[in-house]
């Protein structure tokens, strides 16, 4: 491996690594005032942060603010447990919406059974993923590229499998299984895509991924896997940097590094990020190839 892509790795590891389980209890005075704390959303969009009083089989009393409400079932869309770390400062800290993805490399988090998401990335390619179960997730999309037959664009397949669910660590495997309907390309050739593992290390809020990924084109599968390494790190309440990168062995010994940012609420997320390839004939582009992708959740 090339030592510029070697060095990148390192620091890569060294910025998005948890930090160790010391250094992440602080603060855990917080923490424990919060054990149960609780999210209520009502039917007409309100969003309450506080704890349940009692719960009986017609009303709910909830706290929040000082003030006790007393509301029906029907009027409650959601009511469930905040985990601590999710309560900062007093501030509700909701999740990153599109925490299954990186850019474009999925993580090794499952969307939960009957969660999905919207993407758009480029404006030119879309695509619809959903949690059939919370192990197993199916998505697909395709490209909107221009041609008079709607038929010769890229379509694609994404089942992702969890093997693995813990607080600090998750381990998934999938495919993308896609078909190339352009025009001048061989039918055998015209199926590729990628079989792959990956991993997260870490909170949802801040994890180091790393991933295996073999692909394919026309039948026949590459012999040496593309590896990639990259992360997140939720730096406020709406926002996290994020890295993505490859080493490509297959291309000559080549990789493609990226760094940009997430902007989210508790539904839509924005990435922009920029790419470039490294190795020994590349070209650095400073800053780079711009990526732009928003996910929407529902």
């Amino acid at each position: 491996m090339p030592r510029s892509i070697l060095v990148l790795l390192v620091t890569v590891i060294a910025a998005i690594l948890p930090r160790p389980v010391a250094a992440q209890q602080r603060g855990d005075s917080t923490a424990r005032d919060s054990m149960h704390t609780h999210l209520l959303r009502t039917r007409d969009g309100s969003t309450l942060i506080g704890r349940v009083i009692s719960d009986s089989a017609d009303t709910v009393r909830f706290q929040s603010n000082g003030a006790v409400f007393t509301l029906s079932h029907a009027q409650v869309a959601e009511l469930r447990a905040l985990e601590p770390s999710q309560i900062r400062r007093g501030e509700y800290w909701f999740p990153d919406p599109n925490r299954t993805r990186l850019f474009f490399a999925p993580t090794g988090r499952m969307l939960r059974q009957g969660e999905g998401y919207f993407s758009d990335t480029y404006l030119l390619l879309i695509g619809v993923n959903g949690g059939v179960t919370s192990n197993f997730t199916l998505g697909g999309g395709m490209s909107l590229i221009p041609s008079q037959d709607p038929l010769q664009n890229i379509f694609y397949l994404t089942p992702k499998v969890g093997l693995v669910d813990k607080p600090d660590f998750a381990l998934a495997a999938g495919a993308l299984v896609g078909v190339a309907g352009f025009e001048g390309i061989d039918a055998k050739n015209r199926s590729f895509g990628i079989l792959y593992g990956i991993g997260s290390m870490g909170s949802t809020d801040k994890h180091l991924d790393v991933g295996a990924g073999w692909g394919y084109s026309g039948g026949s599968l590459s012999g040496e896997p593309a590896l990639m390494i990259g992360g997140a790190s939720r730096v406020s309440r709406r926002v996290s940097l994020l890295t993505e990168n490859y080493y490509l062995p297959t291309l000559a010994e080549h990789g493609i590094i990226s760094y940009g940012m997430r902007f989210f609420g508790e539904k839509l997320s924005v990435d922009l990020a920029f790419l470039n390839a490294v190795g020994p004939d590349a070209t650095f582009l400073f800053p780079g190839i711009p990526y732009v992708s928003f996910a929407v959740k529902f």
